[in-house]
């Protein structure tokens, strides 16, 4: 048996936490939640995984989170970066364009 194996009381309760987490229960549902937490180890099961989700809420506050913009010199080896890929598509196309009959194949589209 694995650890994430789930007995019947912590797969019960985590059906049990998904429905009070949805929100609003029927009074049906809410008397069954509360007849099923009546035995010990199924309250325990309960507090167990309300625990574990308090801690995760807490810990996703606590993350830390990239910066919301890149640093300087990031933000300028970018724009330089682009300069050059923008200037090397200019020369092939002026390349390509310029007359010079041996870069043109015969599966171009245009007949020279």
């Amino acid at each position: 048996m694995s650890r994430f194996d789930l007995s019947a009381n912590e797969g019960a309760a985590a059906v049990w936490f998904a429905k009070c987490r949805r929100g609003v229960m029927a009074l049906e549902e809410r008397a069954a939640l509360d007849a099923w937490r009546r035995e010990p180890a199924n309250a325990a099961a309960l507090a167990e995984l309300e625990r574990t989700w308090d801690l995760l809420e807490n810990a996703n506050g606590r993350v830390m989170r990239a910066p919301a913009s890149a640093p300087a010199h990031q933000r300028i080896a970018r724009s330089a970066l682009l300069a050059v890929v923008c200037a090397v598509s200019i020369g092939i196309g002026v390349i390509s364009y310029s007359g010079n009959h041996a870069f043109w194949t015969t599966l171009d589209w245009v007949e020279r």
